[in-house]
């Protein structure tokens, strides 16, 4: 949304938006904004603590997580700059406010969890007047409030023709240190940390199919170097692929029927399209050189990859059938781990040059190359896209071991997204 589409956006809603969490009201209209999505100054919102109207401490308590959330949702949407009363020097000069009505249900005997659900009723009005244009009514169980908080904030992006945010995300990435690493997943706001093997053994690049629902990722787990499938509901894990030589790195087609791999079976690593039963489509690269870390375009026509070809490695581009290739990247000394935007406008990867890897994004045809990290984070890799086209996820050891931060590549805003002793890396943004 450009400056003037947002002062449009102001004046159709007669001054601001007010999100209101409170009981429905018959006949109200609904009213659709129309608007779109792209770069925007950060707009203040005050959030309200929640009303509860019954449930006790149980319900106090549920009422500050849910707050918590939207609070934590909206600051990280990158559209958004949360507020509370404290904040406010005069509340009625603000343009948008978050409240919220808890009705909590008490424990008792025989209840099961589901009679014992709140009812959280939130709504999106206009000021003045108190316009209706969104309400959302939620029965989540208590284990499923923080989830609750995550999808209405998803359906105020959506509404707003924002397209979908990016709360109900997750990112997979490698955990461990040495040759035993496993592979986890966390939220995007980094709650619900997830191990999803355990197999004692070197697991790698794991990779969100587009529907969600499966994870490919490369290990050792059989001995010997293969592209395994997990399924993420049931935990059940099988072999793509296991050739003599390396499997590296698998990247999903848009259409997820497919991956990109890079594998030495011809003595070099080459770039293979392969069907999930393991069986090569087509070979795309013949090269003496070393060609590896391929990245389809979001139309599924183009490839982004690694090759050492003219004596560094650098992004080259090319068509989807391995013909038409064109060096992408002329700057860096090492040019790798690119990933393409969900618009397909934009690359990012990873630059070494001067002994410090550095996170640049450049346009897809080649211009206006941007350097989004500096010397003080030490050694940045790995970058992926969030789906909102906003934010990157990346590996930094800047505190002395890899870990995995997000950074908003509009306005540089960024935040440390997993911790602890062990090293984590490859990271990738689920759809």
């Amino acid at each position: 949304m450009t400056r003037h589409d947002m002062m449009s956006l102001q004046m159709m809603l007669t001054a601001a938006l007010v999100l209101v969490a409170a009981p429905a009201r018959a006949g109200d209209p609904e009213i659709n904004l129309g608007t779109t999505r792209a770069s925007i100054d950060r707009l203040d919102m005050l959030v309200q603590p929640l009303e509860v109207v019954s449930g006790g401490t149980e319900a106090q308590e549920a009422a500050w997580l849910v707050e918590s959330v939207i609070r934590i949702d909206l600051d990280y949407s990158g559209f958004f700059r949360a507020l509370s009363v404290e904040d406010m020097s005069d509340t009625t000069q603000v343009q948008y406010a978050v409240e919220g009505l808890l009705e909590g249900r008490l424990p008792g005997t025989g209840v099961t969890a589901q009679e014992r659900a709140p009812l959280l009723t939130l709504k999106l009005v206009a000021y003045p007047g108190r316009q209706l244009l969104l309400s959302k009514r939620y029965r989540p169980t208590w284990d499923r409030l923080r989830a609750t908080a995550h999808h209405f904030v998803n359906e105020l992006h959506l509404f707003l023709n924002m397209e979908a945010g990016i709360s109900l995300t997750k990112v997979v990435f490698a955990r461990g240190t040495g040759e035993r690493r496993d592979i986890y997943c966390v939220d995007y706001d980094g709650e619900n940390l997830l191990r999803l093997t355990a197999n004692r053994t070197l697991n790698l690049f794991p990779a969100w199919a587009p529907d969600n629902d499966r994870v490919a990722f490369m290990s050792y787990r059989d001995g010997q170097q293969g592209i395994y499938l997990l399924d993420t509901g049931t935990g059940k894990v099988r072999l793509v692929n296991e050739t003599i030589g390396s499997n590296l790195a698998p990247a999903w087609h848009p259409e997820g029927e497919e991956v990109l791999v890079s594998l030495s079976k011809v003595g070099q690593h080459e770039i293979y399209r392969m069907d999930l039963a393991g069986k090569i489509i087509r070979r795309l690269t013949v090269s003496p050189a070393i060609e590896i870390s391929p990245s389809w375009s979001p139309t599924g026509r183009d490839v982004v990859f690694t090759s050492d070809r003219t004596g560094s490695p650098q992004l080259y581009i090319m068509d989807a059938d391995g013909s038409g290739r064109r060096r992408l990247t002329f700057e860096g000394r090492y040019n790798d781990a690119a990933d393409w935007s969900p618009s397909g406008e934009q690359i990012i990867y990873a630059c070494r040059d001067d002994d410090i890897t550095q996170i640049v994004l450049i346009e897809a045809h080649g211009e206006n190359r941007r350097v989004l990290t500096d010397t003080s984070w030490r050694n940045c890799e790995d970058p992926s896209w969030a789906p909102d086209g906003r934010h990157i996820v990346f590996a930094s050891d800047r505190t002395g071991v890899f870990k995995l931060y997000v950074m908003d590549v509009r306005d540089g805003a960024s935040r440390q997204l997993t911790f602890g002793a062990e090293s984590d890396k490859t990271p990738d943004w689920s759809p």
